[in-house]
């Protein structure tokens, strides 16, 4: 076990693939995890993965979108070991889709808000229930998931560039209120990893004939971006994660920080 998080209470919101990377690499580092998440099959599976590797975290059901859900949760983090110290949200949406494959004028008006919604609602209520609970205590790390087409003008990605561009903003408005008391504020922005593509395929509009080529142009367009002939892996995610969220990042808030191979930066 590594020690950049020891003495560390973390709360990582989502058990799929980011947030389960982002989970197993805070156990890694010495914290002590509590993972919430909506899906009881993906927080048991977490859950003996990490515990075969000879760690240890505790799982729950809790629904990042319900404020009560989520202040009680905190309650009973804090009731058995303090903190928490750090916040990671990597929920998704709601419900299965998003239409991303789609044109913006094929789709429905509901269809393009509902990552914007989710997304931000879910980073809101978890972000804002943690401040409250690190600002009394002077020290605090609130970190946000978003990807590559917040800032990338990506064709066919529906509602989601425009939802991860709006979590990268409420994440600088946040730094900004949140760094006098002591708590920092980060945006973990990846291109996306080859070991998530379970994840990926959720949010594509499956049914719709014209999905292959506008894939393979995503495909083309970011690797002609790719300065270094790989994509992250969620284990580079999560090594990420815990260096951000440790002490050796002390001054690091109001930013977004890149895992994009430098596609972001091009």
């Amino acid at each position: 076990m590594g020690s950049l998080l020891a003495d560390r209470t973390a709360v990582v919101y989502g058990a799929g693939s980011i947030g389960g990377a982002v989970a197993r690499a805070f156990v890694r580092e010495g914290a002590r995890v509590f993972v919430a998440s909506r899906g009881e099959a993906a927080l048991k599976e977490l859950a003996h993965d990490v515990e075969s590797a000879g760690g240890s975290l505790v799982t729950a059901q809790v629904d990042a979108f319900d404020r009560d859900a989520v202040e009680g949760f905190l309650d009973s983090v804090a009731e058995r070991a303090g903190g928490p110290d750090i916040s990671f949200c990597a929920t998704s949406t709601r419900r299965p889709g998003g239409a991303q494959g789609s044109a913006l004028g094929e789709l429905s008006y509901e269809d393009f808000a509902l990552p914007i919604v989710d997304f931000t609602r879910a980073q809101f209520t978890t972000a804002n229930a943690a401040a409250a609970r690190m600002v009394p205590n002077g020290r605090g790390v609130i970190m946000m998931a978003t990807a590559a087409p917040s800032r990338v003008p990506f064709p066919y990605t529906a509602g989601f560039g425009p939802a991860w561009a709006a979590v990268e903003a409420f994440a600088r408005t946040l730094a900004a209120e949140l760094g006098p008391a002591g708590v920092r504020v980060l945006g973990l922005h990846s291109a996306g990893s080859p070991d998530a593509q379970r994840s990926v395929e959720t949010t594509l509009a499956t049914d719709l004939p014209e999905l292959p080529a506008r894939a393979a142009g995503w495909q083309e367009r970011a690797a002609a971006r790719n300065l270094l002939g790989r994509w992250p892996s969620l284990a580079d995610v999560g090594n990420m994660a815990a260096f951000m969220a440790s002490d050796l990042a002390a001054v690091s808030t109001g930013t977004t920080v890149d895992l994009s191979a430098g596609m972001v930066a091009v």
